[in-house]
């Protein structure tokens, strides 16, 4: 078995799953997963910062729109004042564009600080900007003193105006040149990520592939230490129930020999060990006849002494031959070796009987294993049980057999280690090699019931102990 065992031993090993590989499938799955979601928030990142450019170039390109639009605003303003008889209302245009072009023209030198590239334009154009509205100015106040042709129909205004026009046209365009470059460099950036969420994607399938093999690699491999286990666990209960059954056969057979020994005893006793003291016993008799008044008084009473003597031992022979093998089992049966058993506790227990009528037609082998079973369960309430009550019981239930003993004694544990089972694995034996079940139901306190069934085994049919 020690061979066996370690054989067993050194396959599962061999059979275990290696723990490293997993480990590093996850660890490195877990390095995916974070990177997949490292690139997705850099993704997203770049992004909105994308959007946000684009944003911040609509808007720029907006507010030189608009800036062009009220400086023409403003000088058409100064026009339909001239043109029109100097008329108030033809100037709100020119008003609402000088108070809208201060802010507007401070909002375009935010957008470009003095480290820009552009600065020096975007200060150019406010330059021309202020040089046109005080050129506007001066010609709204000297058309109210001096009546004279349209101003900025042509000359300096004009050369203002298209100035004005060319500046804002070089700052659209380098916007829009830093813009493509932008979208380009945009595009570059989202291609390239997208290449690395494809390759991070692709490693996870793999890993996904990596992870479902070793999974199914160890599944596999618990199935084979599973039908490993299986097969030895068949072949260690193979081995135990063949040592149990030559346990059970080898107990049988000792008490079936034990049996056997007691009954030649009881034959042994009766017929030469009684003979012996029954010749002994009238060959005293017939001496104390024979010398009858020739013998002293002290040698008649000795005669007597020794014939009662004689009378003593064959009692105690004949208690010791019912012990071996109790007579009235063989002779009347069953029912009635229990009621003789049981009439000697009538005087020291109170003797509840619930026995059948008639003998339980089983073979001899089983009333015997019956008998014994009752015969140590009150053995053992003698010793041990301090009991005042005492009940026996035999049914023939069905097809099988019921036998109880039980007592109103102290009780005991039957699951305590201290306890002496030898008596009780007696009897739990001599049920079992009827293929019976034997029960003991006890606790402290609670007194104690023995309780024996096995099927019933006609007389009629040969007897052959079950282990």
């Amino acid at each position: 078995m020690s061979l066996h065992a370690a054989s067993l031993r050194e396959q599962l090993s061999r059979l275990r799953p290696r723990r490293l590989w997993p480990l590093l499938l996850v660890a490195l799955g877990c390095a995916l997963v974070l990177s997949l979601l490292a690139f997705g928030r850099l993704h997203s990142r770049v992004g909105v910062e994308a959007m946000h450019e684009t944003q911040a170039y609509k808007q720029r390109i907006d507010r030189f729109d608009t800036l062009l639009a009220l400086v023409l605003d403003a000088e058409t303003g100064v026009r339909g004042y001239l043109l029109n008889e100097h008329k108030r209302v033809y100037l709100e245009p020119y008003e609402e564009s000088r108070v809208n072009i201060g802010p507007l023209l401070a909002r375009i030198d935010q957008d470009y600080p003095p480290e820009s590239t552009d600065r020096q334009e975007v200060e150019m154009l406010a330059e021309l900007i202020r040089l046109k509205l005080k050129l506007l100015a001066d010609t709204v106040e000297a058309g109210r003193v001096i009546s004279a042709g349209p101003p900025g129909q042509g000359g300096i205004g004009k050369a203002y105006t298209d100035q004005i026009r060319l500046s804002i046209s070089v700052l659209r365009e380098r916007l829009e040149e830093r813009n493509r470059a932008l979208v380009s460099e945009s595009i570059t950036r989202f291609g390239e990520m997208e290449h690395a969420v494809s390759l991070l994607a692709l490693g996870a399938i793999g890993l996904i592939v990596m992870l479902f093999a070793v999974q199914q690699r160890q599944a596999s491999l618990r199935v084979r230490i599973g039908e490993l286990l299986e097969r030895e666990n068949l072949t260690l209960e193979s081995t135990v129930s063949q040592r149990t059954r030559e346990l059970s056969d080898l107990a049988s057979y000792l008490t079936d020999a034990h049996e056997a020994e007691r009954a030649r005893l009881a034959r042994e006793l009766h017929d030469e060990l009684g003979a012996l003291l029954t010749a002994a016993k009238m060959d005293a008799s017939w001496l104390l006849r024979s010398l009858g008044a020739q013998a002293g008084p002290d040698i008649q009473a000795r005669f007597r002494r020794l014939i009662d003597t004689i009378g003593s031992g064959i009692t105690i022979k004949r208690r010791i031959i019912d012990d071996l093998r109790p007579p009235l089992l063989q002779g009347l049966g069953l029912v009635e070796a229990l009621r003789a058993l049981t009439d000697a506790l009538r005087g020291e227990f109170q003797l509840a009987l619930d026995l059948p009528a008639a003998d339980p037609p089983c073979t001899e082998e089983q009333s015997l294993a019956l008998f014994r079973i009752v015969q140590e369960s009150i053995t053992n309430i003698r010793k041990y049980a301090h009991a005042r009550r005492i009940e026996v019981g035999l049914k023939l239930e069905g097809q099988d057999i019921h036998l109880w003993v039980s007592d109103d004694g102290d009780g005991f544990d039957p699951d305590s280690p201290q306890l002496s089972r030898h008596g009780l694995a007696g009897m739990k034996h001599r049920a079992q090699m009827f293929a019976g079940r034997f029960d003991v139901l006890s606790a402290p306190g609670a007194g104690t019931r023995v309780d024996a069934r096995m099927p019933l085994q006609p007389a009629s049919a040969d007897h052959q102990a079950v282990a």
